[in-house]
């Protein structure tokens, strides 16, 4: 008999905890002290345009007190893409390129919505709120790609006060022969390649095969002649990134921001359950 009786109490016991788990289909986060409402949410889309509102439905309820308000919460994630070319080169394709996102807002409350009875639906068991948020127009997505004329305040002002300097020195120290001959020649710094080349034959191509280079030293290393580094000097930043065979300079920028955002939903007490967070991308 009481084997029975322990049997029926645990079974009990499972079944309530079955039947909270069930009812309980929002909020999977753990809650720790005074239990919130629970809340659930659905967002209208994952992008949204910068200056619109983004439409979005809950559904909440609290089996503790009564609720008082809600809340959307977001923060502001910046996100920075830096590409550039040299198409110049023979030897190496030489592209510089990043991709950095970072939290530029911590989270804020952006909007408060009044809360009211007359919410209550029957159906869901659960208060519904249909509203939307606002999204501030200064967060559109920024591009410079591929422009036609080249300007060297954006540079400064996207890339940095030294990144002309770095990317040019960075593309010197890869320069081979075949490099400075393509690039001068393509860029008409200079009409006669072959008086600073000197060739050697190279039986293993075949007889009578020749490989051009720069005149080498005692010890067989390429020097560069002094007066192709001089040339070199005379370079622009805009001349090694500019793509003359379709008519634009080989650098892109691009700043663009995303948010996160939740819902909030407070009780009379000051104690709020919340939403899972949605990613919204925005353009």
């Amino acid at each position: 008999m009481k084997r029975t009786t322990i049997f029926i109490t645990i079974a009990a016991t499972m079944l309530v905890l079955a039947s909270c788990a069930k009812h309980d289909f929002f909020d999977e986060d753990t809650i720790t002290g005074k239990v919130g409402p629970e809340a659930y949410w659905e967002v209208g889309s994952a992008v949204v345009t910068a200056g619109n509102s983004m439409d979005f439905t809950a559904q909440y309820y609290s089996s503790v007190t009564q609720i008082d308000h809600s809340e959307v919460w977001y923060d502001i994630v910046e996100t920075l893409e830096k590409s550039v070319t040299c198409p110049w080169t023979a030897t190496f394709t030489y592209t510089l390129s990043s991709n950095v996102s970072e939290q530029k807002r911590v989270s804020q409350m952006i909007q408060k919505y009044p809360h009211a009875e007359d919410m209550w639906s029957k159906e869901l068991h659960a208060y519904v709120l249909k509203d939307a948020f606002p999204v501030s127009g200064t967060l559109a997505a920024f591009e410079w790609k591929q422009p036609t004329v080249f300007d060297s305040t954006k540079m400064v002002q996207y890339f940095g006060d030294t990144y002309m300097a770095d990317f040019k020195e960075a593309v010197h120290q890869k320069m081979q022969f075949a490099d400075y001959r393509k690039m001068y020649i393509g860029m008409g710094k200079l009409e006669d390649f072959r008086q600073y080349t000197d060739s050697t034959e190279d039986k293993n191509q075949g007889e009578g095969v020749y490989v051009y280079h720069f005149p080498k030293d005692s010890e067989g290393k390429e020097i560069v002649p002094y007066a192709i580094d001089s040339i070199w000097a005379t370079i622009g930043f805009a001349e090694l990134i500019e793509n003359t065979a379709n008519g634009y300079y080989d650098v892109e920028y691009k700043r663009s921001y995303a948010l996160n955002a939740l819902l909030r939903v407070y009780d009379v007490r000051g104690i709020y359950g919340r939403t899972v967070s949605k990613h919204i991308d925005i353009n």
